[in-house]
């Protein structure tokens, strides 16, 4: 029977430190952020809504709810890299079941980025505002044409390829 003092258990509760733990965290949304192409877009998007958000007026609660929908995506789209990563580690061959897995996993991701896109429409809706944001791009292209040749190599940068659906 294995005993708190036996070291061939490779993992037990309490064995990893707190900040040992963060970097697990952080290597695993590192290795997802590197490898999943939809991850970066999210990002990417996330960081752009924040970027404007400052032309608008928002209050504490509205700036925290736009945060948090940014955030519910990309925890949705983290979940969907572990099930797929699971699923693919679990099934060596193709099977109808794990492909189900996948795509119910990839269905939540797209609900929720649908959900956050059509909240953050009602909360950052506005022609005047919108209008502004348009002239102050035009009129800074020599800053946002790098920035957009940048996100699309950020974007395309290419990725692990995995089996679809086992």
């Amino acid at each position: 029977m294995w005993t708190m003092r036996d070291k061939k258990k490779p993992w037990f509760p309490g064995q990893y430190s707190l900040p040992r733990s963060f970097g697990f965290a952080i290597s695993g949304l590192w290795h997802a952020l590197r490898y999943e192409r939809n991850l970066r877009i999210h990002f990417t998007v996330g960081a752009l809504v924040l970027y404007f958000s400052r032309y608008y007026s928002l209050s504490s609660a509205e700036y925290a709810l736009l945060i948090m929908m940014i955030g519910f995506v990309i925890v949705c789209e983290l979940f969907n890299t572990a099930i797929e990563k699971t699923v693919d580690l679990e099934t060596p061959v193709y099977n109808s079941l794990a492909k189900i897995a996948k795509d119910v996993a990839a269905g939540a991701v797209f609900v929720s980025a649908w959900a956050s896109a059509v909240a953050g429409a009602v909360l950052l809706w506005d022609p005047a505002v919108i209008a502004v944001i348009c002239r102050d791009v035009l009129a800074r292209l020599y800053i946002w044409i790098p920035l957009a040749v940048l996100a699309t190599l950020w974007i395309g940068f290419p990725q692990k390829k995995t089996r679809r659906g086992g």
